[in-house]
């Protein structure tokens, strides 16, 4: 661990070093998340702590116009290692710009274009229902060609994965790669739709020594979103299918901006809703459950230029329920210091 924290921070000190002396312009940014959790089980506290729950460091350079980058390192406080923290790469691609207008091409360790995943802001601190319930992996090995339809009627975006995950690197690979659509419209302003759909087929990989144990992954979703003045509500329906047996369920999650009421109350309001079945064909499992989130965001501090939260406080309520008799309901409370900061070099 010292050794890659040691090669990490002299990759970091050499690009940084090379950026300073004009040879590529290049925006710098930090973001960190520092927590205080309670977990309870029947009203008691099973558990308290404090920890950077994710940090992520980032160089973008710009090459041209036409070409830039983005390096993006992800790390976290962990006791699974023995210096108590974890480092992995998030991202790591180049972004061509498309002879066709509004069009990009991406290469390399990308998003995961699907459902909410690849641009879910974190409004409440859980991760969006795509990403919590395993449907996909919200970063990827692989190439995307994305885009902007004309006249701001939304996106679209064509990508070629491992389909491993950014997690998993080399542990999962076979002869198929994992292909994925995904789209967005916007009708009417502050009115989107949208869906995704990612498919994998292992079937070629017929062999004695392989250790993938599914032949077909489907990954599908819906996703609705109606945004007027002070009210936003999000809705996404998900499910994954591995050999047919198949996982499913939907988020629904309100927002109220408190600051398009009153600009002196710089905050929102936000509740969501999620339940998610394991295996939708096996009733009889027990396998079902639920999850309600309660928070607060509080915005204190504003980009100047853009307007954008740089310093902020969430706090959460989270509670979840089993259809599982014998499972009692848990009840998660935390308390998020959220900043981020970035500059040009």
């Amino acid at each position: 661990m010292k050794k890659l924290g040691n090669l990490l921070s002299l990759l970091l000190f050499a690009f940084l070093a090379f950026t300073q002396v004009g040879a590529i312009e290049s925006k710098v940014s930090m973001e960190l998340w520092n927590r205080y959790t309670v977990d309870l089980n029947n009203a008691e506290i099973s558990k308290s702590y404090f920890s950077l729950e994710r940090g992520y460091l980032g160089i973008e350079p710009t090459f041209s116009d036409k070409i830039k980058g983005r390096f993006t390192l992800d790390f976290f406080s962990s006791d699974k290692f023995e210096d108590g923290v974890g480092i992995k790469m998030k991202y790591a691609y180049l972004d061509f710009a498309m002879p066709i207008q509004d069009m990009s091409f991406q290469a390399g360790l990308i998003k995961t274009y699907f459902g909410t995943i690849y641009d879910w802001s974190y409004a409440t601190i859980q991760k969006s229902f795509d990403d919590k319930e395993k449907i996909v992996s919200s970063a990827d090995y692989g190439m995307s060609f994305n885009g902007l339809i004309p006249s701001g009627f939304g996106e679209y975006g064509l990508s070629i994965y491992n389909g491993e995950g950014y997690n998993k690197i080399g542990g999962d690979i076979d002869a198929n790669p994992a292909f994925a659509v995904n789209l967005r419209l916007i009708p009417l302003t502050g009115i989107t739709v949208g869906g995704s759909v990612i498919y994998e087929d292992h079937s070629l990989l017929v062999d004695a020594d392989t250790s993938v144990s599914d032949t077909v992954r489907l990954a599908y979703t819906g996703v609705g979103r109606v945004a007027f003045g002070f009210f936003d509500i999000w809705a996404q329906y998900a499910a994954k299918d591995i050999d047919g047996s198949t996982g499913a369920g939907f988020m629904v999650m309100p927002l109220i901006k408190l600051n398009k009421i009153s600009p002196a109350v710089d905050a929102e309001l936000v509740g969501r809703y999620d339940t998610f079945d394991k295996n939708t064909d096996a009733d009889e499992t027990d396998d079902s459950y639920s999850r309600i989130v309660a928070g607060f965001n509080w915005n204190l501090f504003r980009n100047t230029d853009d307007g954008k939260p740089m310093v902020f406080v969430q706090t959460n309520w989270e509670r979840t329920m089993y259809e599982d008799t014998t499972k009692d309901a848990t009840d998660n409370v935390a308390v998020q210091l959220r900043y981020l900061f970035s500059g040009k070099m």
